[in-house]
């Protein structure tokens, strides 16, 4: 054989060794990136993507994915980039909107969550994702009305969720509706868990509980405003309740029962439940 045509077989065989060497490492890459995005080890994760996306650049999934893990690692900025990436491989990916929509409400972006929102609902009609994250949007814009319509959307298609009656029954406190927020609340004692939290990983249900924490922060001052007052100490300790805080929960659960003495059964019958599972979930 010629020595050039050795030479250039050879220089061949090089490369195309080469590329499956890298081929093969990136597959290993994102196998490790995965697992360790699953177990929730982010950092690990973010670090296996990197050497992943070295081989696959245009791997709209994996770069999705490394934005989920920025976004767990509360790096908003590397976050929103991985989805705006992800977006631009995969314009018509409603999950992709309804991931970014979520940082742009934690970024104090709510009219951006909007959109993409309603991106997410135009590309996915017949799911409740759009329509959910809508409604943070809607109410973060103080849109009450709009919100109600949405979460009513988001019932429509999944009536099986009950962070959806949390929610709904929210939206009424805001819209002074008492009457139809003790109805989802009855509906959600009747019918779901008291820890129904856990079986939800969702990024709603993240805003949810980071809202939580402001409720009692933002009730705490209502109460010290006006003591004694049954409504305020019920809301207090559902939230208590939702976060799992339920030694607090029954205490504002107690003093709601005390305070309510003679003015509503309803809420009376709700708060003895409610001691009752704190109970329950405190033992566990």
């Amino acid at each position: 054989m010629p020595m050039r045509r050795f030479i250039l077989i050879t220089i061949i065989f090089l490369l195309v060794a080469n590329v499956v060497s890298a081929q093969l490492k990136g597959i290993t890459s994102y196998d490790n990136a995965y697992r360790n995005y699953t177990a929730g080890n982010f950092d690990v994760a973010v670090k296996y993507y990197n050497e992943y996306l070295k081989s696959y650049t245009n791997d709209d999934k994996a770069i999705f994915e490394r934005g989920m893990c920025y976004e767990s690692l509360r790096k908003f900025d590397d976050a929103l980039r991985d989805y705006s990436s992800a977006i631009m491989l995969r314009p018509l990916s409603a999950p992709y909107y309804v991931s970014r929509g979520y940082v742009y409400i934690k970024t104090g972006m709510p009219q951006n969550a909007y959109e993409d929102f309603t991106r997410a609902i135009q590309y996915d009609p017949s799911g409740s994702d759009g329509y959910f994250g809508r409604v943070n949007a809607n109410l973060d814009l103080n849109k009450y009305d709009f919100a109600l319509a949405d979460i009513n959307s988001a019932i429509n298609l999944n009536n099986k969720n009950p962070l959806f009656y949390y929610t709904r029954a929210m939206i009424y406190t805001e819209l002074n509706d008492t009457a139809k927020f003790y109805d989802d609340i009855e509906r959600i004692l009747n019918n779901y868990p008291g820890d129904f939290f856990s079986n939800f990983k969702s990024q709603g249900v993240i805003l949810i509980l980071d809202n939580i924490e402001q409720n009692i922060n933002f009730l705490n001052g209502l109460i010290n405003e006006n003591p004694g007052y049954f409504l305020l100490h019920f809301m207090r300790g559902f939230n208590y309740y939702l976060a799992k805080k339920f030694v607090a929960a029954e205490e504002d659960f107690n003093l709601a029962l005390k305070y309510c003495a003679n003015v509503t059964t309803r809420i009376a019958a709700y708060s003895q439940k409610l001691i009752e599972n704190c109970k329950i979930y405190s033992d566990k």
